[in-house]
């Protein structure tokens, strides 16, 4: 009997430690996500800077709040704490060309973000975050895809990034 109490605070143990974030959390988070990638993704695409407009798959980030917070988002609510951004799923703000040229590219000269992985606690939270840009101008086009995660941690009352690591990069040393 000790032996099956001891085991069930054991399993409960961690369960206290891992609560959820709030939403009211997440959308303090999901801005600092999106500004971030956006930053990056326009500073490092080689060749002619994706100054086109921002698209974001607004539905990736409503799953990555649920995923950490347990609720059911709106659309409408992510898309407003985003700043309205374009919203677009991969198919529509994404196009490639399957016939003679082929290549990938991101609609006028503009940057895609996609929110593909979120895990954390009301301690620290993880985002695992896509972009996409391109420069149509060379050939083969200069299709620039970055991941990057992304950590947050609450300090202060505040959620900060603390750490952040590229975990895919389009850039390649120059040929010489």
């Amino acid at each position: 009997m000790r032996r099956i109490l001891l085991l069930a605070l054991l399993l409960l143990l961690p369960a206290c430690r891992d609560e959820r974030i709030t939403v009211a959390d997440f959308y303090a988070i999901a801005p600092q996500v999106l500004e971030f990638a956006e930053r990056d993704a326009r500073a490092e695409q080689p060749g002619r800077v994706a100054d086109g407009p921002l698209y974001v798959n607004v539905n990736s980030f409503r799953f990555a709040g649920h995923e950490l917070t347990g609720a059911e988002l709106h659309l409408d609510s992510v898309s407003a704490v985003l700043g309205d951004p374009v919203l677009a799923v991969q198919e529509q703000a994404l196009l490639c060309d399957t016939t003679t040229f082929g290549g990938c590219w991101v609609r006028r000269y503009g940057v895609w973000v996609n929110w593909n992985l979120a895990r954390g606690n009301a301690e620290e939270v993880r985002a695992t975050v896509r972009t996409s840009s391109t420069d149509r101008r060379a050939h083969p086009t200069d299709f620039c895809d970055r991941v990057w995660r992304l950590t947050f941690r609450k300090a202060a009352g505040r959620w900060a990034m603390a750490e952040r690591r590229l975990m895919r990069d389009c850039r390649t040393a120059p040929v010489e």
